[in-house]
């Protein structure tokens, strides 16, 4: 590790004179067993070792690691600190991925990553100490605000110093001088953030990932392609070599009826091909890495072809011709399903998703919704619209024990009592419905928050008071103004739907401000 950090500086020394000065002193093992105490883990080895050479370095000096700071103990705490707290409520915020899939664990705030340096707008490059199942502990990794994708960039922290050694040596780098201010970045485009360069890089560094791919040679690949295709791809990308390795696809309404070039994507993770008339899907067994994929308004019947896609977690297969969804059932890491407006039957295959967390439904009638029950494993269920059923079929959703979001749309019933027996109903959300009576909600012991939009025809709304949860009602004036007074505690109602005049607002400021 020393020896890196001196070469580096050497390599550096007359394009960055700066650079060797503006490292601090090691830090002493009391303030590294602080940071650790703090932290509740000890540092990885390596990155111990370079703080016991340097405890980083000033944010004036011009940017170890390709013009981002490396962090002293001090810093890396008060940035740590700042995400440890958000974790809680903001982990899993957001879509994520993890590039290589299954290295990175997908979410958005992971308290075990510790930031190294930073970019002054809540990004960072830091230790990922623990990774998901084909990581290892000790990679570095990007993550923040801005940093969705998520990249191995070093399997350790001494390959991606060897890579800025080996960089300095090449002279593939650009130096950035403002005023009295040196910086450097990576390659010889100018002035570029690391965190965007680390897109177009070959990483891990120093033992890069390909996904395997039966194209040998991207050039004659492309070259192959029907004009239309070419067209597309040179629209998106730089380069078919780019195109190859992108990792969201987006084709919307551009009606396509042959993907097979999709089929050499085998690094995509995020695909979108809502509204055009694909009939067969065969290509996207070659995507293995898709995370997300839309086949909206697609006349799609044949879901076979999806079977080995391991790492699929969402799928939106609303508006397709799908009436079989046996074939999910190979999809182990598969968590979200929209099946909305399909010719869909039985939902009882489903059953054997384990991780199967949210799906979403339209107008089931009383044999779909028989089949439903099955799906204990969901936490989320929307449906959109009822078909013929009866109050009694809807008891069907009661035996939904695990529930904790529930979505109505358009629907219209003379009450919710069917929900008694879903004990951890947290969120409930009615649009667009009329509803009789609604004081079965007032039993769920764990029902927090409640939204009502464009919903005027709620019956028995003021029996809510009862609730001794809930938190958050999201309504119209006229229901903020029938609800306001019945609690004996203070609501949260910071959220209406429609519009209000301008004594309305002010009454409602008032009880804000209360």
């Amino acid at each position: 590790m020393r020896q890196l950090l001196e070469e580096i500086i050497e390599q550096l020394r007359f394009d960055l004179p700066g650079l060797a000065a503006s490292f601090n002193p090691p830090a002493t093992e009391e303030e590294l067993r602080k940071a650790e105490e703090e932290l509740g883990f000890s540092l990885p080895a390596e990155l111990r070792e370079l703080y016991q050479i340097h405890n980083g370095q000033s944010e004036d000096g011009p940017g170890f690691f390709f013009g981002l700071p490396f962090l002293s103990l001090e810093d890396m705490l008060a940035e740590w600190r700042v995400w440890a707290e958000l974790e809680e409520e903001y982990a899993m915020e957001g879509g994520h991925y993890s590039v290589p899939a299954a290295w990175i664990k997908e979410r958005y705030i992971n308290r075990y990553w510790l930031p190294i340096s930073k970019d002054w707008g809540g990004n960072h490059l830091g230790i990922d100490l623990d990774p998901d199942e084909k990581g290892v502990s000790g990679q570095v990794i990007n993550f923040g605000r801005d940093e969705e994708v998520k990249y191995v960039v070093a399997r350790r922290l001494t390959d991606f110093l060897q890579c800025i050694r080996d960089t300095a040596r090449e002279g593939n780098y650009s130096v950035d001088q403002e005023e009295d201010y040196t910086s450097w970045s990576f390659g010889r485009e100018g002035e570029v953030h690391f965190l965007d360069a680390i897109r177009g890089m070959n990483l891990p560094v120093l033992e890069p990932f390909r996904a395997a791919s039966e194209v040998p040679d991207a050039d004659v690949w492309f070259e192959g392609l029907a004009d239309e295709w070419k067209k597309r791809i040179l629209e998106s990308s730089s380069s078919p070599e780019a195109f190859l390795r992108r990792k969201k696809l987006l084709f919307i309404q551009q009606g396509l009826t042959d993907i097979a070039p999709l089929g050499s994507c085998s690094e995509v993770r995020e695909l979108i091909l809502s509204g055009n008339e694909i009939r067969s899907i065969e290509p996207l067994s070659g995507c293995k890495h898709l995370k997300r994929l839309y086949l909206v308004k697609n006349p799609v019947s044949d879901l076979r072809p999806l079977r080995g896609l391991e790492y699929l977690q969402e799928l939106n297969l609303s508006g397709t011709a799908v009436t079989d969804v046996t074939p999910l059932g190979c999809l182990p890491k598969l968590t979200n399903l929209d099946i909305q407006h399909t010719p869909i039957r039985d939902f009882s295959p489903l059953s054997s998703i384990k991780g199967l967390r949210m799906l979403e439904v339209s107008e089931p009638d009383a044999e779909q919704l028989r089949s439903l029950s099955a799906l204990t494993q969901l936490t989320e269920l929307t449906l959109a619209g009822l078909g013929q059923v009866s109050e009694s079929d809807l008891n069907a959703i009661g035996q939904l024990v695990n529930l904790q979001t529930l979505q109505l749309e358009e629907v219209s019933l003379p009450g919710l009592a069917f929900l008694g027996n879903c004990r951890r109903l947290q969120k409930i959300v009615i649009k667009d419905s009329t509803i009789g009576d609604v004081s079965v909600l007032a039993g769920l012991t764990k029902l927090q928050s409640l939204e009502l939009n464009g919903c005027p025809d709620i019956g028995k709304l003021e029996e809510l008071a009862r609730s001794a949860s809930l938190r958050k009602i999201t309504a119209s004036f006229q229901q903020f103004a029938r609800l306001k007074d019945c609690f004996d505690r203070k609501i949260d109602f910071s959220t209406m739907i429609g519009e209000m005049t301008d004594e309305e607002e002010e009454i409602w400021h008032q009880y804000l401000t209360d």
